[in-house]
């Protein structure tokens, strides 16, 4: 039982809003057109993701 309460909150964790995806979408396409700025933004969102995974994944 356990194990499906944290499968539960890892899918509903895993789920953007859709101002998130905005966002996401907007500087994703800022860093595709150059701006280095962006492309840093975008790398920190994705280490972020990676470290909430990581940490999560831990503690199984």
């Amino acid at each position: 039982m356990k194990r499906y309460i944290i499968l539960a909150i890892l899918g509903l964790s895993a789920c953007d809003s859709p101002a998130e995806l905005a966002a996401s979408q907007k500087l994703d396409d800022a860093c595709l057109d150059g701006n280095i700025q962006a492309c840093a933004a975008v790398q920190q969102r994705v280490n972020a993701r990676n470290q909430t995974l990581a940490t999560t994944t831990a503690g199984f």
